[in-house]
């Protein structure tokens, strides 16, 4: 029985040696050139145009004239034109306990770059943010109102004739 569990063991030991060698190297030729590339490289929030990417914009901080983070951007809605219109910012509160959501215009909102990453800035104060009132998504999803919304259906009224 001993034998046995000696010549496992002395087997084993000698397959891993046999795995740590490394590999003889082989001549490498050298890499064919890239062709040159029609996309647009993106590296941080803003691609190699400068234009930057949407989703760089949920969880940016928003910074007062101080430089100071006052918020982070929690959503962001858009037109009918896919044009920003307002961003609901969280704000107070500490890692996130006990924050508020409120409503602010895209217009109240300056957009800068620094080293390839968004920067948010506003005028309002973090006391101008404090006083808005709370934002629930309930204001932002209403029902377009009954004489923009689209027509039922039309049903026929009275019952087909039975054969």
């Amino acid at each position: 029985m001993l034998k046995s569990v000696v010549l496992a063991a002395f087997l084993t030991c000698g397959a891993i040696g046999a795995y740590a060698q490394t590999a003889p190297t082989q001549p490498s030729s050298p890499a064919p050139a890239a062709a040159p590339a029609d996309r647009t490289v993106s590296t941080g929030d803003f691609n190699a145009k400068g234009d930057m990417a949407a989703g760089a914009l949920i969880g940016t901080k928003v910074r007062n004239a101080n430089k100071e983070s006052i918020g982070k951007i929690d959503e962001v809605y858009l037109d009918k034109d896919a044009k920003v219109t307002d961003v609901i910012i969280s704000v107070g509160g500490f890692l996130g306990v006990g924050s508020r959501d409120v409503a602010v215009k895209w217009s109240d909102i300056t957009v800068g770059q620094e080293d390839n990453s968004v920067v948010l800035t506003t005028s309002l104060t973090k006391e101008a943010l404090m006083a808005l009132p709370d934002y629930t998504k309930t204001e932002r999803r209403k029902p377009a109102p009954p004489e923009t919304a689209a027509a039922p259906p039309a049903r026929p009224t009275t019952p087909a004739p039975s054969r």
